[in-house]
């Protein structure tokens, strides 16, 4: 049998572009050597997989439509694996088996979790490789053949870099262990499957791809849309895949390089509280602008996310962990993204029920057309000052923290004067903060809450969780206390081995 494989033209809806609009246009009304004529068709192709970041369910699996909706479907799931976000019912169920971790226990490797993730990142990486193979025999500008190209090689790195996470364990202590299956040419029904190869062999691909775009955007033409990858993003990436490598020199560079596009600044302590909502945001770097003819409506991010939008979070709030806001200063602006436990009403339903998020909110009540954010500024100083620390730098370090947090609180000062140097780590769920690195790590999990970062966090710093803290308020108190765990690793799809012929189930599943 052959590998299950996708190509460009199998994705059903994608959308042209402009520089101020982007409108949708079907597919399958241009085929492959249509779209490769011109390097101007060709950003069709492109655009095909930046709209693929946001379709639903069918188009991934065959089930369980409304819980995958793309990358922010990915990016909330890897929350309530973890520690800091609380779902305080199971209201529908959705992503409730994420959150109980039955995603692995009870559903394994025939579920929708296992090949939805495996099915979408295949798909970006074979749409990327196709374009790859054809752009070079587009006629047209050269520098925005170079636009392409080093988007396609990013958003390859990209996918790979999701996947190395999701299906085996962090990449310090385990570059020889099984990876993931890697293809770098267009593939189709009668391809060969290829094995899992080693986690070094991935991420070798991750940044060799990274580093063939970020050389190809410096004679590229400039960002047509946000939700494109350009030079500054593709520096964040690299920065993110540095530090899960701990390499901090690199993962220092490249995230001061992000910060460094014109026209960029951190948001207003007013926006702050505005809803991470909008790519109009002065500090987003990459996302997706969503409208009224695009949303994915009670399937999308926003009606899990946000209580007061009529969908599913009504009575399925996500909840901010008790411990964590305790820990935002009490002056501190960002604590508004929680409801207050004692000012609140505990509704059975709705939005007023303590401790649930108000983070994420929709733009305009009665419409789902909420943007979709994939990175911002505040990752990279949070990255720098990481780094930094790492080595020792800690001048530097709170230089950082301080420019980023301390207009959101007028305290931070003297709270940051109280900490300690140092760059070992010892915080846990519930502390303590012994030292700098572990109050930059306690600032990460504040700051990114809610955008996708937590799971994978804790397997890089090898922490562990432990969700039975006293006075937790998490409905579902487990505790994972082995850094080295397989519960946060998903399992491979059946489907991959019932397709590949080189994949056996026998030596190449993760552990349940």
């Amino acid at each position: 049998m052959k590998k299950i494989i996708y190509i460009l033209i199998a994705i059903l809806t994608i959308y042209g572009c402009s520089e101020d609009t982007l409108e949708t246009n079907p597919t399958n009304k241009a085929s492959g050597p249509v779209i490769f004529e011109t390097v101007e068709n060709a950003y069709t192709a492109i655009n095909g997989i930046y709209r693929a970041f946001f379709v639903a369910g069918g188009e991934w699996v065959d089930y369980y439509e409304t819980e995958n909706s793309g990358v922010a479907a990915l990016g909330l799931a890897s929350d309530l694996f973890g520690d800091d976000m609380v779902q305080n019912e199971p209201g529908s169920a959705w992503f409730w088996f994420d959150y109980n971790y039955w995603v692995r226990s009870e559903i394994n490797s025939t579920g929708d979790r296992p090949y939805a993730w495996w099915n979408m990142h295949y798909k970006f990486i074979n749409n990327a490789n196709y374009i790859l193979g054809n752009i070079d025999k587009a006629t047209g500008n050269d520098a925005d053949r170079n636009s392409i190209k080093a988007q396609a090689y990013a958003l390859r790195a990209y996918a790979y870099f999701n996947l190395i996470r999701l299906y085996q364990r962090t990449y310090v202590g385990h570059q020889s262990d099984p990876g993931v299956p890697l293809y770098t040419e267009p593939t189709n029904n009668e391809t060969e499957g290829k094995g899992r190869g080693t986690v070094e062999e991935v991420y070798t691909q991750i940044n060799t791809d990274l580093d063939q775009a970020i050389t190809l955007f410096q004679n590229a033409s400039s960002q047509r849309h946000i939700s494109h990858i350009d030079l500054y993003v593709a520096y964040g990436l690299k920065a993110r895949i540095a530090l899960t490598q701990e390499d901090w020199t690199t993962a220092a560079t490249n995230a001061a390089a992000a910060r460094g596009k014109s026209g960029l600044s951190l948001m207003s302590a007013a926006d702050v509280n505005g809803g991470f909502n909008t790519v109009s945001n002065s500090e987003w770097m990459w996302g997706s602008e969503v409208n009224d003819e695009q949303t994915l409506s009670w399937s999308s991010f926003w009606s899990h996310m946000d209580a007061s939008a009529g969908g599913y979070a009504e009575d399925s709030r996500k909840c901010v962990s008790r411990w964590l806001y305790d820990q935002i200063g009490t002056n501190d602006v960002r604590r508004n993204w929680f409801v207050d436990p004692v000012t609140s009403a505990n509704d059975l339903t709705g939005p007023d029920f303590r401790y649930n998020q108000v983070k994420f909110t929709i733009e305009q009540p009665g419409s789902w057309s909420s943007d979709l954010l994939y990175m911002r500024m505040a990752e990279m100083y949070l990255i720098e000052a990481e780094a930094q620390c790492r080595q020792s730098q800690y001048t530097q370090a709170r230089n950082l923290l301080t420019e980023l947090i301390s207009y959101k609180d007028p305290d931070f000062a003297t709270t940051l004067a109280a900490i300690p140097d140092g760059n070992t780590l010892s915080l846990g769920t519930a502390g303590p903060v012994n030292t700098l690195l572990d109050f930059i790590i306690l600032q990460r999990r504040i700051e990114l809450w809610g955008e996708g970062f937590r799971v994978f966090d804790i397997q890089r710093l090898k922490t562990g969780f432990d969700r039975a803290y006293t006075g937790s308020n998490h409905s579902i108190q487990l505790t994972f206390d082995d850094p080295e765990s397989w519960e946060w690793i998903i399992m491979i799809p059946q489907k991959e081995f019932d397709g590949n012929i080189n994949m056996d189930p026998a030596t190449d599943q993760n552990p349940l």
